[in-house]
């Protein structure tokens, strides 16, 4: 009975490192997208008129993976949340609200990407990885999955570099104050949208940071209305 044990544990462990190996490959398959990034009217969006047709097809693109589509669906919330705030957020801190909102947007899209790759290969081989190993391939291939995206969809050059810098604000002192911005509005999008993943008191102190009051979160809080543009 241990024989047999053993055996089937060696080969789910083959044929989990034979996945692996796949998802490397489908990791750097980066889908067709097209979108006219500086014709889009963000305030239009986040101000209380129609969803963007580029955004739309963004959003389907990006949950297209059956095996994780709850967690692309988190991504993507987090995503258009950090955007919204992003471009209410920019004004206060001497940024450009469009750049800000582009680069909100796609701030987590290497993670999405790989993500997806990951579900996609998952539901066509039946087998599932593991939290570690999905962890393991986000860390190694999120930067380079980012960047080739930005590259193929012909992302804004600033707002492509503000979407890689903001949790590498040290790597790019230049663009420090433009990632700024996303930073803060990531914090208060996961206060919005993943409030138990929150922890207290950190919009305030980013804030604090870059000498914002509470009464400019206040006003900030209070003027994005996303709810209509998040996935359930």
């Amino acid at each position: 009975m241990s024989n047999r044990s053993n055996t089937a544990s060696v080969a789910r462990l083959d044929a989990r490192r034979a996945l692996t190996s796949q998802i490397r490959d489908f990791v750097r398959v980066i889908p067709a997208f097209s979108c006219d990034w500086k014709s889009i009217d963000w305030s239009a969006i986040y101000g209380g008129g129609g969803a963007d047709p580029g955004l739309e097809r963004l959003s389907a693109l990006t949950i297209d993976a059956p095996a994780r589509v709850g967690e692309l669906r988190a991504l993507w919330n987090e995503s258009v949340a950090t955007s919204a705030f992003a471009w209410r957020l920019a004004p206060e801190l001497g940024a450009d609200a469009d750049t800000s909102a582009i680069a909100g947007l796609l701030h987590r899209l290497g993670d999405v990407l790989t993500l997806r790759a990951i579900g996609r290969l998952e539901h066509e081989s039946g087998m599932r990885l593991d939290a570690a190993g999905k962890a393991d391939l986000c860390a190694d291939y999120s930067i380079e999955a980012l960047d080739r995206a930005v590259r193929a969809w012909e992302v804004p050059a600033r707002a492509a570099t503000m979407a890689a810098a903001w949790r590498r604000l040290r790597d790019f002192p230049e663009a420090a104050a433009d990632a700024a911005v996303v930073h803060l509005a990531r914090f208060m999008a996961i206060e919005r949208v993943s409030p138990r993943f929150c922890t207290p008191g950190i919009v305030e102190a980013a804030a604090a940071e870059m000498n914002l009051s509470a009464e400019q979160i206040g006003r900030l809080r209070d003027g994005v209305k996303i709810d209509r543009l998040l996935l359930s």
